[in-house]
């Protein structure tokens, strides 16, 4: 099994829908440890009762500039990991964003970043927080999901998958959540199986998945995005 770590800052349902692709074999790989940032996030009771070690980090509270503090938590957090050993990091509802010396601590042979997010919307439209606000409120009738490996700038980087669905009948931001939720805690867990097995070509800032390892000519593309980071699946 792949060994990954999570990282989460609040309830934690995408970490649960995770583990239970893992115990229905759905998932090659064991949550070594969840991270939080927030010693009161609900998810850390959660992998607790799962017998899963559940660690708090929190930003600390001295430093000079909000730079200096990011650093340090990071540092707290990467002696923390050691132990570990994770291949990928996983983000499930993570609030913080990544220094680039964070993410080029787990950057591949290959060129990419092993960590992995997943985000409200079809990225790039509607980065940033409260994705599915942001989407009933702009009036869409379409909004969706992504999953992409993480760069630097917020929430960029090679998009793995990604998945549409309709808000054309939602009277809320709340029934947009709820739908979405449905489509995230399906779509990660099947994005990762191939993802964390690294079942892909990595080129040109592109992700061109291997639906039989090896042989990438004449897979068929799906959702091809515009920008550096397109997709190929």
């Amino acid at each position: 099994m792949i060994p990954i770590v999570v990282l989460a800052s609040g309830r934690g349902s995408n970490f649960e829908a995770l583990q239970k692709a893992i115990e229905h074999h759905q998932l090659n790989a064991k949550i070594q440890a969840v991270v939080s940032d927030r010693p009161e996030a609900l998810v850390l009771e959660k992998a607790q009762q799962l017998g899963i070690p559940a660690l708090a980090v929190p930003l600390p509270l001295e430093g000079d500039s909000t730079r200096s503090r990011r650093q340090k938590h990071e540092a707290l957090i990467l002696d923390k990991l050691k132990v570990f050993s994770p291949k990928f990091l996983v983000l499930a509802g993570y609030m913080r964003i990544l220094t680039p010396s964070f993410i080029e601590a787990f950057r591949s042979d290959r060129g990419y970043s092993r960590v992995v997010n997943i985000h409200p919307s079809l990225l790039p439209a509607f980065a940033g927080t409260h994705a599915y606000a942001q989407a009933f409120r702009a009036g869409v009738k379409v909004t969706g999901v992504t999953v992409h490996l993480v760069e630097p700038d917020v929430d960029t980087g090679p998009i793995c998958a990604q998945e549409s669905f309709s808000i054309s009948d939602c009277q809320s931001e709340s029934e947009v959540e709820k739908r979405g939720f449905a489509v995230e805690h399906r779509l990660y867990p099947e994005t990762l199986s191939w993802v964390l097995s690294e079942e892909f070509v990595f080129r040109d800032q592109k992700i061109f998945r291997n639906r039989s390892w090896g042989e990438v000519r004449g897979e068929r593309m799906m959702q091809p995005k515009e920008g550096p980071y397109a997709c190929q699946n």
